[in-house]
């Protein structure tokens, strides 16, 4: 059987490496960073600073030559991650590479032409559907918690008031070797001479230290919230998520194989596509999907639909998770969910980047991380109990706030049931 191989360089950087059989091998570099790390005159600057620290033309075009190279970045709310992947012929001079982009200077007109950039991307996304419920959501739902200051219009506004200085002191907290992960994936990887590439790369970081974890208890809530903008859109775009505390190991389990059963977007015979879309026919889709963060988790559910519609397919939804907190779920049913969750992970371990950003999460997160064939026979442990407490106690109206984006001046939909 595989398994996971993890080192550490000299200045604390560790690495992680899952020998799973690849035609190329990828990459993903992770550090702790990202809104729930940065100060009120910070707000952005872990977005800023993911733009900023691969942008290196001559760099990037060298290793395209070698691979994909940099295929994407994103700054998540606790963490910034970088996606390479390489043939293995080319791996060590893509690694040399990367190293060299993720430690080059930044000066201060590259620092004003990304600066423009990201003002572009910020307008790009106070309109974006996605993005404003998320924006909605989180900041209502985890107000006045670190997590709360996901907004990106808050960071625009802060844009224009960074400088290189603060960018410059945000990099040496949050880039060194304590605070960063590297997994790589694909198998006949040469390690040692690898090892020896890091080290005289990003091995030349500061020690540093891991940004710590302030856990904080989500804010209390009084009963259903709605939260909406206004925008003259044809279609209202609908987000009804559910604020979660911490959950134990056997939870989460329980919550990725209800989320996986209610709306997983892939899956025709997913509860809610079956009711909302095929029996109703209100909406083109509907989804939902489970996230964690250290101290708290969440449920989303997202579909877009007619005005005159969001009362109606909002208590579609709750009435079908009433009617597990109500009647609990049919042992039948409750084996099919889990055997969803399990094909699920299964087919996910045939995408190696998806396996590469799995292993530098939960190795930045939790300082150690499963084979990835664990995570999937994991799903077989999924009880019953588990999944009817966690929907009785988690998933109530109570808990559920409705972010609303498009022509809702005037509507406030109510749960009926």
């Amino acid at each position: 059987m595989l398994s996971v191989k993890a080192y550490t360089l000299a200045n604390g950087l560790r690495v992680v490496w899952y020998p799973d059989p690849t035609h190329s091998v990828y990459l993903t570099l992770s550090t702790r960073g990202g809104p729930r790390f940065e100060q009120f005159e910070e707000f952005g600057i872990s977005h800023f600073f993911e733009h900023l620290c691969v942008r290196n033309p001559d760099l990037l075009r060298k290793m395209e030559l070698l691979g994909d190279g940099l295929a994407n970045a994103e700054t998540d709310l606790e963490d910034i991650s970088y996606y390479f992947s390489f043939p293995n012929r080319n791996l060590l001079k893509g690694v040399e590479l990367l190293g060299q982009v993720w430690i080059s200077s930044v000066s201060a007109m590259e620092f004003e032409k990304e600066r423009a950039v990201v003002e572009i991307e910020y307008v790009e996304l106070a309109t974006d559907p996605r993005s404003v419920l998320d924006d909605l959501f989180m900041g209502e739902a985890w107000r006045g918690h670190p997590l709360g200051s996901s907004d990106t219009i808050l960071w625009q506004q802060n844009l224009p008031n960074q400088t290189l200085e603060q960018f410059r002191s945000f990099r040496s907290r949050i880039q060194c070797g304590k605070n960063t992960v590297l997994s790589v994936l694909g198998d006949d990887v040469p390690m040692p001479r690898l090892l020896e590439i890091l080290e005289r790369t990003m091995g030349q970081l500061p020690e540093g230290s891991t940004f710590k974890i302030d856990h904080q208890p989500l804010p209390n809530r009084n009963g259903f919230t709605v939260v909406k903008q206004d925008c003259p859109f044809e279609l209202v775009h609908c987000l009804l998520g559910f604020p979660l505390p911490r959950l134990k190991a056997a939870e989460r389990l329980a919550l990725d194989a209800f989320s996986t059963w209610f709306g997983d977007p892939d899956l025709f015979s997913a509860v809610l596509f079956d009711r909302v879309r095929n029996d109703l026919g209100l909406v083109y889709g509907i989804s939902s999907k489970t996230e964690y963060f250290y101290d708290s988790a969440a449920l989303a559910v997202r579909w877009s639909c007619a005005r005159e519609d969001v009362e109606l397919i909002l208590n579609v939804v709750m009435d079908e998770i009433q009617k597990i907190a109500r009647d609990g779920m049919s042992r039948d049913e409750f084996q099919r969910a889990k055997e969803i969750l399990f094909l699920r992970r299964e087919i996910a371990l045939e995408q190696p980047a998806t396996i590469s950003e799995f292993l530098a999460e939960e190795y930045l997160r939790f300082g150690r991380v499963d084979n990835p064939a664990d995570w999937v026979r994991q799903a077989r442990r999924t009880r019953r109990p588990d999944l009817v407490h966690l929907v009785r106690n988690y998933l109530t109206p109570q808990r559920a706030v409705l972010a609303l984006y498009g022509p809702v001046e005037n509507i406030t939909p109510r749960i009926l049931i």
